[in-house]
């Protein structure tokens, strides 16, 4: 194995290939050079030349060939999912703490929207181990938004539970609804399950209360990969949370969620890119 633990300088890389998920979101791969060790949860942050440079969750791995899928969210994922195979992007990385695995014998695992993109890695990982029970809650505004739909289908999953806002798939609402369902039907405690968690900080926030009423705060890993991030070092404090001093790029993305308990604006207002505050819209996920 190389010694290189991440590139911290970026390092121009030519995509290998590029498949589109939907009309806003596409998967860019790139072939590293060597072996650099990651865990699901963690991100790159990823230059294109005379552009902006973005923080990306892995969202898939295959030895030396990392894949990244970008939402249009912006001028510069916009021009990254328009990109042709060869061009040339600057790739730092890996940066930030990821999802611990861990022995339990079920995973209940919680996706909204983009949150699926990290969790697609996570679940290769934790698929890799037939012993365990897997169930997947995964929510869309709409069936078209849904992504890795024929891949989640060939999961060894236990569970596979789809719901969108607009009833075009699966349950009408949103991930939480069924959370709640499951955890009611189970006699699942802090010994038997492991709960992992990704998408838009409104839906994370009904997680983690969720978790607190069936006693399951402890074993709840959320990744805040919605936030927004700028050096990936822990040093711009543009991703800091609240008074406590946690940066999101160096003590996260993913909390376990006796952590974010602590968090004052935790679902409840965020940072633009000037550090600026906004508060959430209000809404029911």
């Amino acid at each position: 194995m190389n010694n290189m633990v991440r590139y911290d300088l970026p390092r121009s890389l030519p995509v290998i290939s590029k498949k589109k998920e939907n009309v806003k979101t596409a998967t860019l791969e790139f072939h590293l050079h060597e072996f650099i060790a990651t865990i699901p949860g963690q991100f790159f942050m990823l230059w294109l030349p005379n552009d902006d440079e973005i923080p990306i969750s892995i969202s898939k791995r295959q030895k030396k060939h990392l894949f990244f899928t970008i939402c249009d969210l912006g001028q510069t994922s916009r021009n990254m999912i328009n990109i042709d195979p060869g061009t040339l992007i600057g790739l730092r990385g890996p940066f930030g703490n990821g999802f611990r695995l861990t022995k339990k014998k079920t995973a209940l695992i919680i996706g909204g929207g983009m949150g699926m993109a990290p969790l697609r890695y996570l679940l290769s990982e934790i698929c890799l181990k037939r012993d365990k029970n897997v169930v997947l809650i995964y929510g869309a505004k709409t069936d078209n938004e849904i992504l890795f739909k024929k891949e989640l289908e060939k999961l060894p999953l236990n569970q596979l539970i789809y719901c969108t806002e607009d009833g075009s798939e699966g349950y009408t609402g949103y991930p939480t609804d069924r959370m709640n369902d499951v955890l009611a039907n189970h006699p699942f405690d802090q010994s038997t399950i492991e709960i992992y968690a990704c998408g838009p900080e409104l839906m994370l926030k009904n997680v983690l209360e969720i978790s607190k009423l069936y006693d399951l705060i402890p074993v709840t890993q959320i990744n805040l990969a919605d936030r927004y991030i700028k050096c990936g070092f822990g040093i711009c404090g543009s991703c800091i949370l609240d008074a406590n001093g946690l940066s999101i790029c160096r003590d996260g993305p993913v909390f376990r969620g006796d952590i974010l308990v602590k968090v004052t604006d935790f679902g409840f207002f965020g940072r633009n890119k000037n550090g600026s505050k906004y508060i959430f819209e209000s809404k029911s996920h």
